[in-house]
């Protein structure tokens, strides 16, 4: 899963925007369509095709796409941020 997060200056409203990219990850579909849920009157997004699948979220208010942001984080097993221990995946996919 990537995760992506853009901070981009809005000349209207004098002041920075924060764009959140989450790449739409069979694994953590039915997890992400719950905190859209959570988040939904206050979380604008849309569904972006590149190299990648991704959502593109935004809001208005910035403390609430960094509590969206490390919410996804959260989502993320450990396994995949430890980087010390090296991981055969297609020996973990079997078990």
């Amino acid at each position: 899963m990537i995760l992506k997060l853009k901070i981009r200056q809005n000349k209207k409203k004098d002041r920075n925007a924060i764009y959140a990219w989450v790449q739409r990850h069979e694994d953590f579909r039915g997890d992400i369509e719950q905190i859209f849920q959570f988040f939904q009157d206050q979380l604008t997004y849309k569904k972006i095709w590149r190299f990648h699948k991704y959502y593109k979220i935004t809001s208005e208010n910035q403390a609430i796409m960094m509590s969206f942001f490390s919410t996804i984080q959260d989502l993320i097993p450990e396994i995949y941020f430890n980087s010390e221990e090296s991981i055969d995946i297609e020996e973990y996919a079997k078990n």
